[in-house]
């Protein structure tokens, strides 16, 4: 586990080098599609709403879609892997890891 932690409908995810064998995600406007492990996550407060949400699960792998022009969320880089720190409505997609 990461020594990382973040609030609200925030997820720490690590970014897989590849997309998963048996899933692909493709955008019908091209955009490209990253995956990423769930390694860390808020407790699902929106604030917005006043009211809590469904998380994926520790370890699942989540499905999000990236512009090329921007990086989805924050990112930084430890033990030479990249992390993202992106919120809960980017989050497309979610399915256990194999």
């Amino acid at each position: 586990m990461i020594p990382v932690q973040v609030y609200g409908i925030n997820l720490v995810v690590k970014l897989l080098s590849e997309p998963p064998a048996d899933l692909r995600v493709h955008c019908p406007k091209g955009s490209p599609i990253r995956y990423g492990e769930v390694v860390g996550r808020g407790d699902g407060f929106d604030e917005g709403a006043n009211a809590f949400r469904e998380m994926p699960a520790l370890k699942s792998v989540v499905a999000f879609e990236e512009s090329a022009e921007e990086v989805e969320g924050h990112y930084f880089y430890m033990a030479g892997e990249e992390f993202r720190v992106i919120r809960l409505d980017a989050v497309i997609l979610s399915f256990p890891h194999e």
